[in-house]
């Protein structure tokens, strides 16, 4: 609705962010993208699928949209290059290219070999995971497979973090801490961003780091201050899971946490 609201019958590009890297918290592409057409149809609509590509499945037939970006850093790969993925009629838009080029080419020059080959290795690891968590007989259905599994243990890990596991009490139950979001929220993944009172955010990631857990500082800047700034915040911490991350290691975080906000 919130997006509907935004966009006109003139409305010629949109963008949407798949999972935002302060909240964590995701967005229904689909029933954004139909929301928006449903105004403008012929909108072009790109997706910032940063945040969100490791934490669960992307479908590009799904969602319906002309553009989805991806740092491959933040998805088990390595720093300097992205990917992205255009519609045909994207591809058709007039756009900068080398002269004498193909048409249809976005590549300004030549291809980071070394940096496909990680991506390869990427792709190729989400089949294995979609193959160990199913029987799925085709290669589409193993990475749908490993998305799903990725974002169902994720959601039980946020879940302990939040309210608790063993005797060990949540950050919902702790006293002085606020969580970006709320407790109680699905669209969460992977991610949890909080505020400890009277602590700074600087000085909670440090302690942090102390026993070994690492975690972010994230400030009101060009990144994240289009949230942390009207919440009237300079500044929070940020804790990322991931798949590869247990049951044990949120109970080490919850444990110094209950030291820090105490």
């Amino acid at each position: 609705a919130a997006y509907a609201a935004a966009v006109t019958p003139d409305t010629r590009v949109a963008t949407i962010l798949h999972t935002s890297p302060v909240t964590g918290m995701g967005v229904d592409v689909t029933a954004v993208v139909r929301a928006i057409r449903a105004v403008a149809p012929e909108c072009y609509i790109i997706v910032d699928g940063i945040q969100h590509a490791a934490h669960g499945r992307i479908d590009l037939a799904e969602y319906g949209v002309d553009g989805y970006v991806i740092s491959p850093y933040k998805v088990f790969s390595r720093h300097g290059y992205g990917v992205a993925w255009i519609s045909d009629r994207l591809t058709r838009v007039e756009h900068n290219a080398l002269l004498g080029g193909p048409a249809d080419t976005w590549e300004m020059g030549t291809r980071d070999t070394g940096a496909y080959a990680t991506m390869s290795q990427v792709v190729a690891y989400f089949d294995w995971l979609g193959s160990q968590v199913s029987d799925a007989p085709d290669r589409k259905a193993r990475f749908r497979a490993a998305g799903d599994a990725i974002h169902a243990h994720e959601a039980a890990l946020t879940e302990a973090m939040i309210h608790g596991t063993g005797n060990l009490p949540g950050l919902a139950d702790m006293e002085g801490i606020t969580l970006l979001g709320g407790a109680d929220n699905p669209a969460r993944e992977g991610l949890v961003s909080l505020r400890v009172e009277g602590v700074d955010s600087a000085e909670v990631v440090r302690r942090l780091n102390e026993q070994g857990i690492r975690t972010h500082l994230r400030k009101a800047d060009h990144y994240s201050g289009n949230i942390l700034t009207p919440l009237g915040f300079d500044s929070c911490v940020r804790v990322s899971l991931c798949h590869y991350n247990s049951l044990a290691e949120v109970a080490e975080f919850l444990a110094v946490m209950k030291t820090i906000a105490t």
